[in-house]
């Protein structure tokens, strides 16, 4: 089995997630599922709203073949990837790919062990705009490419500025987290 973990604060998971996980499954059909993995707590930046609202926003988000893993939440304090891949490994034997937008190429060098989790996990370089891609990718890194692979730039930061200066959010989160955004008074 193989497995992709898309890991983040999900603070709120949006169409750009969503849209990550199942072109994934789509174009790289050796990849059986998405683990979407809700960090606990972020090294470098701050999440907003509880453990219980992104669970359920996640919840509300995923499609066929698309998974939550509590791991970094179970185990609480600051979540690193090697951790995670080790866990996530250990729970169900399989190939562990690790997916990243084209935007982390340039900060992996700032993470935890990352020898060890060049050797734990494959590197999914998922496109972002307005990020280039280097043609020659490092070690243990590959590209998600496809034609038709829709790219965008949406981010967590930019829905929550939205709401908090009472801008609509439809089309940039699944409906159902938008309605549970609203009905939960989050990021106003």
């Amino acid at each position: 089995m193989k497995i992709a973990i898309l890991g983040g604060r999900f603070d709120p998971p949006h169409i750009g997630h969503i849209l990550i996980a199942r072109q994934i499954l789509d174009y790289r059909k050796d990849i059986d599922k998405i683990i979407f993995v809700p960090a606990f707590k972020h090294k470098w930046k701050p999440i907003t709203a509880n453990n219980q609202d992104r669970l359920k926003m996640l919840e509300l988000s995923l499609e066929k073949n698309m998974e939550i893993s509590t791991v970094e939440l179970d185990r609480k304090g600051i979540s690193y990837a090697i951790d995670t891949i080790r866990a996530i490994k250990k729970q169900t034997n399989a190939q562990i790919y690790w997916i990243v937008g084209a935007d982390i190429l340039t900060e992996f060098h700032k993470w935890t062990n990352t020898k060890e989790l060049l050797e734990e996990a494959i590197f999914l370089v998922f496109p972002r705009d307005p990020y280039r891609i280097p043609k020659k990718l490092p070690k243990g890194f590959e590209i998600v490419t496809n034609p038709k692979l829709l790219i965008t730039s949406f981010s967590s930061t930019f829905i929550r500025g939205r709401i908090k200066n009472g801008f609509s959010i439809k089309y940039l989160v699944p409906e159902k987290v938008e309605k549970y955004i609203a009905e939960h008074n989050l990021y106003v």
